[in-house]
C-alpha cells in the first residue's frame, strides 16, 4: 500500500512542477493573467494557471493508479466537471451564477454514484432518509468549495491550508485501512507540494478558481468518503473540524455581509486574511498564523474523531467562538501590530571570520547527497537485480542527458531524484544484506550531521539565501504530525530525511548549478534507477 502512496504523491508532484513553467510561459496567450484591483493584495498581473497544473498532476496519479472498481473512482468525474467550469471561469470571468451551476452538476453525479452524507450527526448509525441526506450533502461540498475558492487571497494561503487538510485525511484513510482514499489525498496533496514551489510568498503563478474549486471539491468529498464509506466509527461531524477554518471564515464573512444588509456573495475584505493584513501583520505571518489556526482544528479532528458527537461538536463551538471573539475584540481596539517583517541578521561575526568553514560546510553538503545518490543507486540495483550491463547504459544516458539538458531542467531533475529517494530510503536500506540495526542508526546519524551541517552554513553565508517563509513552517507542522501522532515508522523516518535532504539540496542550489557535475549525473542515473525499482515492484 505505502509504495503506490509513494507513487502517487511523487507522479503528482512532477507533474505539476513539469506543466508549470510551460503555463506560465503562455498564460497571457491563453488569457490566464490575475489582473489586480482595489481588493487584490498583489500590483501587478500575475498568471492565475496554477489550477491545470495541480489538477493535472492529481488526476494523473489518481488515474494511473485508482482501481475503476473503487467506491471512490466516481469523484474523479466530479473533480473533472468542477476544473472544467473552473478553467472557463479563469478564462472568461463567469457569473458566480454559471460557477454555482457547475458546482451543482458535479456535486449531484456524485451524489448520485452513492457518495454522500446518509449517516448524520445525533441520529445513531440508521441512515438519514435521502430527502435530507442529499440536499445536506450538496450544501455542505458546494460550501467548502467556495470556502476555499474564497480563501485564496494571499501567496500560499489555500495551497496550505488544503495541504495540511489533506495531510490528515491520508493519515486517517491509513489509520482506517482507505487506500483509496489516502491515494487521492496524497495525489491531490503531491500537485499542491508542486504548486507551493511556485506560489510561495512572493507567489509567481495563483492557482486561480479552478485550483481552488478543484482542491475545495475533492477534500470535502474526501472527508465524506472518510466517514461515511470507509470507517463509520469514526465522528459523522468529523468534517466540520477537517475543514475548520475554511468554513468559519465563510460562515462569520457571510453572516456579516447579510447583516449589514449586502449580498453574501459580494466580494470584500471582511476574511480573515484581511484582517491579520490590516493589524499589521506582514504578508507571511498572515498566512503562517493562518496554517496555525487551520493545525488547531486539524489536531483536534485527530484526537477527536472518535469522540461522541456532542465532545466534537461542544469543542468546535468553542474553538470557533474563540477564534471570532478574538478577531471582535481586536477590531474593537483597532490592534496594530509591529511590523516584524525586517530581517535581521543575526549570523556569527566571528564565524563569519573563518573562510575555510564556509568552504568546508559547503563541500561537506554536497559530498553528502552524491554519497545519499550512491548509496541509493547501489542498494536499488543490488535490491532489485539489475545487470550491469543496463546499469552502464543509464550511467551514459545520464552523462549524455547533462551536458545538452538545460540547467533550468536539471534542476528539476536533481530535486526530483534527492526527493523521491527521500521517501524510498527507508525501504531501500531493507535491500541491504548486513545487519538492520546498524544500517538504521548510520542513516540516523547521517541525516542528523547533514542537517547541523546544512544549519551552520547557513548561519555563516554572507548572503540571505534563506529567510523565514511559509514553507518553513509547513515542514515545522508535518514534522509536529509526525513526532506527536504517527505510530508508522515508516513515515517518521521518512518524513524527517526528506526534510535533511531538502534543506541541504536547497542550500546547493541556491548556488551555480553548474559547478555540481558529479551531483548532476547521479541525481539523474538515480532517478533512472528509482523509477526502475518502482516498475518492478509494482
Amino acid at each position: 500500500m505505502f509504495m503506490d502512496l509513494w507513487i502517487a504523491f511523487a507522479v503528482a508532484t512532477i507533474g505539476c512542477i513539469t506543466l508549470m513553467p510551460i503555463l506560465i510561459k503562455y498564460a497571457d496567450r491563453m488569457r490566464l493573467l490575475d489582473i489586480p484591483d482595489a481588493r487584490k493584495i498583489h500590483q501587478q498581473a500575475i498568471p492565475r494557471c496554477g489550477g491545470i497544473a495541480i489538477a493535472f498532476g492529481a488526476l494523473l496519479a489518481i488515474f494511473s493508479l485508482l482501481s475503476t472498481g473503487s467506491v471512490a473512482y466516481p469523484l474523479l468525474w466530479g473533480g473533472l466537471i468542477i476544473a472544467v467550469f473552473g478553467l472557463a471561469d479563469d478564462i472568461f470571468n463567469l457569473n458566480y451564477k454559471w460557477k454555482f451551476f457547475g458546482q451543482i452538476i458535479a456535486t449531484i453525479y456524485v451524489v448520485s454514484q452513492g457518495i454522500y452524507l446518509h449517516v448524520l450527526p445525533f441520529s445513531g448509525l440508521e441512515d438519514a432518509p435521502v430527502w435530507l441526506s442529499y440536499p445536506l450533502t450538496v450544501l455542505f461540498v458546494i460550501g467548502v468549495t467556495n470556502a476555499v475558492n474564497l480563501a485564496d487571497g494571499l501567496d500560499g494561503l489555500a495551497a496550505g491550508v488544503m495541504l495540511l487538510t489533506l495531510a490528515f485525511i491520508a493519515l486517517f484513510a491509513v489509520d482506517a485501512d482507505g487506500a483509496d482514499i489516502a491515494l487521492m489525498a496524497l495525489a491531490i496533496g503531491g500537485g499542491l507540494v508542486g504548486f507551493l514551489k511556485f506560489n510561495t510568498f512572493p507567489a509567481i503563478v495563483f492557482m486561480g478558481d479552478l485550483g481552488s474549486q478543484f482542491i475545495g471539491f475533492m477534500a470535502a468529498y474526501l472527508a465524506i468518503l472518510l466517514t461515511q464509506n470507509i470507517n463509520q466509527a469514526m465522528n459523522s461531524a468529523l468534517p466540520l473540524l477537517i475543514l475548520g477554518l475554511p468554513i468559519l471564515d465563510t460562515v462569520s464573512v457571510m453572516a456579516q455581509r447579510i447583516r449589514m444588509g449586502l449580498s453574501p456573495f459580494m466580494p470584500d475584505k471582511r476574511h480573515i486574511h484581511h484582517k491579520l493584513i490590516k493589524y499589521g501583520l506582514p504578508h507571511q505571518y498572515a498566512v503562517a498564523a493562518i496554517y496555525i489556526l487551520q493545525s488547531l482544528f486539524l489536531v483536534a479532528a485527530a484526537y477527536l474523531r472518535y469522540a461522541q458527537d456532542w465532545q466534537l461538536f461542544g469543542f468546535y463551538i468553542v474553538l470557533f467562538s474563540s477564534v471570532l471573539g478574538g478577531f471582535f475584540i481586536a477590531d474593537l481596539k483597532q490592534w496594530q501590530l509591529n511590523d516584524i517583517s525586517v530581517e535581521q541578521d543575526r549570523r556569527s561575526n566571528q564565524l563569519l571570520r573563518k573562510p575555510w568553514l564556509f568552504t568546508f560546510t559547503r563541500q561537506y553538503i554536497e559530498l553528502s547527497v552524491i554519497v545519499f545518490l550512491l548509496f541509493l543507486s547501489i542498494a536499488t540495483v543490488y535490491g532489485v537485480n539489475i545487470s550491469y550491463k543496463i546499469e552502464l547504459l543509464i550511467l551514459g544516458f545520464a552523462i549524455l542527458a547533462c551536458h545538452f539538458l538545460a540547467y533550468s531542467v536539471q534542476d528539476i531533475i536533481i530535486r526530483c531524484s534527492v526527493y523521491m529517494g527521500s521517501m524510498l530510503i527507508v525501504y531501500v536500506q531493507t535491500l541491504i544484506p548486513f545487519d538492520q540495526f546498524i544500517i538504521d542508526q548510520t542513516t540516523n546519524a547521517f541525516f542528523i550531521i547533514l542537517f547541523l551541517i546544512t544549519w551552520l552554513a547557513v548561519r555563516i553565508t554572507r548572503k540571505s539565501y534563506f529567510v523565514f517563509n511559509t514553507q518553513d513552517l509547513l515542514v515545522f507542522l508535518f514534522i509536529l504530525v509526525a513526532v506527536l501522532l504517527i505510530q508508522i515508522e515508516y513515515l517518521i523516518r521518512s518524513i524527517l530525511y526528506l526534510v535533511c535532504l531538502g534543506y541541504a539540496l536547497e542550500y546547493l542550489l541556491q548556488r551555480d548549478i553548474y559547478k555540481y557535475k558529479l551531483l548532476r549525473i547521479l541525481a539523474f542515473s538515480g532517478m533512472l534507477n528509482i523509477l526502475q525499482l518502482v516498475w518492478i515492484l509494482n
